[in-house]
């Protein structure tokens, strides 16, 4: 014969102790119940003490506690705060209901989802930003509800098909012909994702043209190394751009200048003309001066490039046959976008793409913990959905001493598939008549309808060289794919998808990606042959100069592009559930 307590304390008296087992009230009858994400709620029928009971001077915490006769002696039932005006209070017995609801229930569950703040289940990403400090938005990607334990208070996550506190094995030790056993929703078969990424890629930064320009200049007849050359140096040191000077398609001059080496007054090179055209200057000679000149030419860039990435995939789960035609049932869908890549919202304010100058960010580290999380996203909606079968059932009491919605509970009764099933605990309720003696324990518990199977990661196929030959992270293994959750659910590799852009990668600009075209036009080979093309006077030499002046013809390939779009349809395993039924069963 149980005997049942009733203490009144202190909020600070959270922590249950033998003092509390005494019989402050005379208990007629209670009822302890509670489902998945609520609080405890106690309703208990207690002798008429003709007194306030809600006055504020008296205590409104109280302590439900049993000792079943065995040797674990005394234990706690509920540790709850009275709510609302007590029933029938001019009767003999009053009605009460308390509410295991911690005092400080905001903190606590705002601490709990701080801890759950982890990959793959948590990614500021997809998280908009007035929700960050929601602790709801953890669940968004798991299969879980907050848990409020009706003794301790404590605050939990608790998946809805794992037992985190254990298994409660009934057996048989049930009220047979209380078992109730109903179908819910079938199972989802599967879920398609579409989720979309963008940022400005912005990128400043210079390249250096000298190479290219000394390599024109050789081309076009210079000899001497590391300079440029001219019999018209003066006016291509005039005609010299200066820096900022725009050259368009997202380019400008850097620095730029021209500083001539040979010395103003004496040229170190000459081109000598005897002349014989005309007898006014027969036989005279000419000497005209070969400019040396050290350039600086440098392109400057600033740009900012619109992107957008698409991930796209479709999740199976792999449930028991539930309908004729698992492919006639309509698929989830789970849509999402976010423009927060290229901005601070990792922890110390770092971008998740690392620099806005990348071309892509799915592919990265960072981008594929965002994919783990969309599939974690569908992986809880598919678990959701898992738990098709509910089985509502009775017990002694002290066989639900110890229910909690962070338990599960099996049962054996030969009308059930398989002959037994296990469930999480989805709601009970603690009972006791003190008219009628009858004291139950009643629950309902889910059923997950899954083939109990395992997915594991594969290591794939060597494609760069033979396996062993280069160091990790340089070789590519076709069909690879990595856990988002062990045993559970795996993402094939996809880093092989080249960005759908025009190439170009900021931080490695190779010159065929800058220089269009650069050519010197009329460089000092040409000017020598046309020096010694005349013979009749200095006029006509210098005229013919002023005619055949030297150029540089640059063109840069336009960098001011966009947008861009990469897709990326990418492949996931299938999703593996628990089977805690067996509706196959032979």
């Amino acid at each position: 014969m149980a005997i049942y307590y009733f203490a009144w304390v202190d909020e600070t008296d959270s922590d249950f102790d033998i003092a509390f087992l005494r019989e402050d009230e005379q208990v007629f009858a209670f009822e302890l119940s509670q489902a998945e994400g609520e609080f405890a709620a106690l309703t208990i029928d207690i002798r008429n003490p003709g007194v306030g009971l809600l006055n504020p001077s008296r205590k409104q915490w109280a302590w439900l506690s049993a000792d079943f006769g065995d040797t674990s002696g005394g234990q706690p039932l509920c540790f709850g705060r009275l709510v609302g005006m007590p029933e029938d209070i001019i009767g003999k017995a009053v009605r009460l209901t308390f509410s295991a609801r911690p005092a400080d229930f905001t903190d606590r569950k705002g601490a709990a989802a701080e801890a759950l703040k982890v990959a793959p289940y948590w990614d500021p990403v997809w998280v908009t930003p007035e929700l960050v400090d929601d602790p709801d938005a953890v669940l968004e990607s798991r299969s879980a509800l907050w848990h409020i334990d009706r003794v301790s208070h404590a605050v939990t996550a608790s998946d809805i098909l794992e037992a985190e506190d254990g298994l409660i094995d009934l057996g048989d030790d049930v009220f047979r012909d209380s078992i109730e056993l109903s179908f819910g929703s079938a199972p989802a078969t599967r879920i398609d994702c579409e989720a979309t990424v963008g940022w400005d890629q912005a990128a400043i930064g210079s390249y250096d043209l000298k190479p290219a320009l000394l390599a024109a200049f050789v081309a076009a007849g210079t000899s001497a190394g590391g300079v440029i050359s001219s019999f018209t140096g003066q006016g291509l040191m005039e005609d010299w751009p200066s820096p900022g000077t725009n050259i368009g398609g997202g380019w400008s001059f850097g620095q730029s200048a021209v500083t001539r080496l040979d010395g103003s007054v004496l040229p170190d090179d000459f081109e000598t003309q005897i002349f014989s055209g005309t007898a006014d200057f027969w036989g005279q000679r000419a000497d005209w001066p070969c400019w040396k000149m050290l350039p600086t030419l440098i392109a400057k860039y600033e740009v900012s490039r619109t992107r957008r990435e698409v991930v796209r995939f479709t999740l199976t789960s792999d449930a028991q046959a539930f309908i004729i035609d698992p492919e006639d049932s309509e698929a989830l869908v789970v849509t999402l976008s976010s423009d927060l890549v290229g901005e601070a919202v990792d922890p110390g304010n770092a971008l998740p793409i690392g620099s806005r100058r990348r071309r892509a960010y799915f592919p990265t580290a960072r981008g594929r913990q965002s994919v783990d999380y969309l599939v974690a996203v569908c992986r809880a909606r598919l678990r959701a959905r898992a738990r098709s079968v509910e089985i509502k059932d009775e017990t002694r009491l002290v066989n639900g001493a110890g229910f909690s919605c962070r338990r599960a509970i099996r049962i054996e009764d030969q009308r059930l598939p398989g002959g037994s099933a296990t469930g999480k605990i989805i709601s009970y309720s603690l009972s006791m008549d003190g008219d009628s003696g009858e004291a139950v324990a009643s629950f309902v518990i889910g059923c997950s309808v899954g083939k109990g199977n395992t997915i594991s990661a594969a290591t794939g196929t060597p494609v760069y060289v033979d396996d062993g030959y280069v160091e990790t992270g340089w070789q590519r293994y076709e069909g690879a794919s990595s856990a988002v959750v062990s045993d559970e659910v795996t993402v094939f590799d996809y880093s092989n998808v080249p960005p759908n852009d025009d190439g170009l990668d900021f931080d490695h600009l190779t010159q065929a990606q800058v220089l269009d075209a650069i050519t010197v036009i009329n460089g000092e080979s040409e000017q020598r042959a046309l020096i010694q093309a005349f013979h009749s006077s200095f006029s006509e030499v210098a005229a013919a100069l002023d005619e055949a002046f030297t150029e540089v013809d640059l063109t840069l390939k336009p960098i001011s592009k966009g947008p861009f779009e990469t897709v990326y349809d990418i492949t996931v395993s299938d999703l593996a559930l628990p089977k805690t039924i067996d509706l196959e069963a032979a």
